[in-house]
Order: C-alpha cells, then structure tokens, then sequence
C-alpha cells in the first residue's frame, strides 16, 4: 500500500507510525481494504484553512494569545476529530465540528495562551480526524509561538543573590571557564581592565556604580542566516538604590554583523534606544515583580543589502562605552530570546512584531485585560 506524509491529506493509519515519529506516535492498526496496493481511494479526509482554498493545510499556527482557530474539513466518511499534545493539561480542543453542506464541516479548536508571562517558544500539538474501520485518517500539526533560535534565561548566572538592591554580583573576570565558554561577550573600555559586566543570581548586570557603562554581545547562532524575519525578546529594568536614588536608564540594542530594526528598514538602521523602567521597591510583591514591567519586544529583518547571517548578533549597551565615566547607568537584564518568523506556503508563523502594534519596544501581547489574565 502507499502512504501519504502528513500534510492534511488522507493517511493509511500504518503510514503514520512512520511520518509522524517525530511529533506523536498513535496506536492505530491499518489493514488493506483493496486488491490493487497502488489505486487511489475513493474515500478522502482534507483540513483547510477556508471553504474555497485549493490547496489543503500542511500545518498551522495559532496565536500566543488565547482564543479560537476555525478550520474546514472536506470529507466523504464519517470521521471523528480529536486533539492530542504532550501536555499534562491538554493547552487546546475540539469545541465544535458541524456539517455544514455536502462533504464540508466546520470544526472550531479552542485554544489557551501560550504562558502566563511573556514566553513564546513554539508548542505543538496534532489536530486527528480519524475513520478508524476505513483505516484513514488526517493529522495536522499545529503550533503556538515561534521557533526559538537562541534562549538564555540566565539560569546559567549563579552569583550574587536575587535581589537587585544587593550589589553582590561577580564581574565577567571572575566567572567560571564554563560560563566565559558560553559565547556571552563583554567590551573592555580603553584604559579600563576588564569589562563592567557582572552575573547575578539568575540574571546579569551591566554598567559600574561609578559611571562606567557596559555592553553585552549574544553568542553566535549558525542558522540565522537561514532566515529573514526574527524577534528578539528580552527584560531589562533600571537600578535603585536603597535609599530610592536612579540611576540613568539608558539601554541601547544594536544588530551587528547582518540585518536591521524593523521598524526602521526602509533607513536600514541598526540601532533602537529604550529607557529601561525601574522596579518598584515598595512593591509587597518585590522582588519577584521586578520585571513586571520591563518586557521588551524588538523586530529584526533581512534586507536584499543588509542580510541576516552566521555572524548576527545582538549588543546591548547600558550607559556609554566612554573612557570618561558618567553618572551612574546600570541595567539588569534577563531572558534573551531570538525567535524566527516563518512564512511560506507551508507555514504562517503568528507575527509577534506585528500583535506589539508593529513597533519595538514594550511587550504589549500579553497585556492584561479581560481576555487574557
């Protein structure tokens, strides 16, 4: 018999086992319903993404936010639909498949939010419409979020405390050989030693208490030269002392060695200034609210003259690489993602820069409001 791969068309159920092994292995048995190994059936079971499309759905992606997808079955036997992940809690169902005219249904899978805080590496999970006595079926795969090309939640950064307020952390200097080997790099500033990054206790800090600013440069990632849209997401919020006194909050992020900030491509800019907010110490909540509201979202892109390559990378800058040092400029930084775009015929990965209200700067996706606690 000849199987079909998973691409929303119909499989014999033995063809799974082997084309969907590296997603979810199902526990269906197959026998031959037909003399000739090689004829087409005459049964068929297609999910696509509207009524009239052509061409049915390979895979699919849904929001980060929760919500509803709808998708439309084209069928000739009775199939039954069900939704598997790996999931303690299942993060998606089945909420609705009707008939709605000869051989079409609508099915509605209703789905939760990505994460509770701002997290959008990609899930994935399979949409089963399945006609068990025909030995048929169609799998499709769906997935939330993006795919992460570089994630660091500093986790790795075991010095010092947790608390901000508490200047224990370790210079770079001083790390150990395999924390200095994870790719991580620091300027050093003319006629300084060493660089002024320090790690904490499940973040960094960049900048000195006595003005000199500081630089933090991602490792290398291989496959960014395979894309052309990306987005980096990070947290970063400001110092303050004990006694409530600022200091500066300049962050500065820059894409060096190939590609953009989206939000200026047409001028090919490479360069985008925030100013970091400040942790609220009279929070009950403090520290762990720390980040609350220093979620950040920035948009980077491929051009024809600017391409994203092997040797892209991120530089953060608190303050000023200036040997003269000025007031005060320290940044706490933590959870640095990079996380591709895909567009194409067969995948429409969701557009985080485009759900931020097509701008860098705040994360605004998972801003509370009714919908989305």
């Amino acid at each position: 018999m000849s199987n079909q791969s998973l691409t929303g068309n119909p499989v014999r159920l033995s063809g799974l086992l082997a084309g969907a092994a590296a997603m979810l292995v199902f526990p269906f048995l197959s026998s031959c319903r037909h003399d000739d190994p090689n004829a087409e059936r005459p049964e068929f079971v297609e999910v696509y993404e509207h009524p009239d499309s052509l061409t049915p759905l390979s895979a699919a992606s849904v929001s980060v936010r929760k919500g509803e997808a709808t998708f439309y079955v084209k069928t000739n036997v009775e199939v039954t639909p069900r939704w598997q992940d790996a999931e303690t809690k299942p993060w998606a169902s089945v909420t609705r498949f009707e008939k709605i005219k000869d051989d079409l249904y609508e099915l509605q899978l209703t789905y939760a939010k990505r994460y509770n805080i701002p997290y959008y590496t990609r899930r994935s999970g399979t949409l089963m419409l399945t006609a068990p006595d025909l030995s048929l079926g169609s799998y499709l795969p769906v997935h939330q979020g993006l795919t992460a090309r570089l994630s660091s939640d500093m986790s790795w950064s075991k010095y010092g405390s947790s608390d901000p307020r508490k200047l224990d952390g370790k210079i770079s200097s001083e790390w150990s050989a395999t924390d200095k080997n994870r790719g991580w790099e620091s300027t050093v500033i003319d006629g300084r030693e060493e660089a002024y990054l320090y790690g904490k206790n499940g973040y960094l800090m960049l900048g000195s208490g006595d003005g000199y600013g500081a630089d933090l440069l991602t490792p290398y990632v291989d496959d960014l030269h395979r894309d052309t849209l990306i987005v980096l997401s990070f947290r970063a919020v400001a110092y303050t002392d004990l006694d409530g006194n600022k200091d500066a909050n300049k962050l500065t992020v820059e894409v060096v060695g190939g590609g953009v900030i989206r939000d200026f491509e047409a001028q090919g800019t490479t360069k985008i200034e925030f100013e970091a907010p400040y942790y609220d110490l009279n929070s009950e909540k403090f520290p762990s609210d720390m980040w609350d509201e220093g979620q950040f979202l920035v948009g980077i892109v491929g051009t024809d003259t600017n391409p994203l390559t092997s040797n892209t990378r991120i530089r953060f800058t608190a303050g000023s690489l200036s040997p003269v040092p000025g007031k005060p400029n320290r940044i706490f930084l933590d959870n640095v993602y990079l996380r591709k775009i895909t567009s194409n015929k067969h995948v429409q990965d969701e557009d985080l820069f485009l759900l931020n209200g097509g701008k860098s700067g705040r994360d605004t996706v998972f801003q509370k409001d009714d919908d989305n606690q």
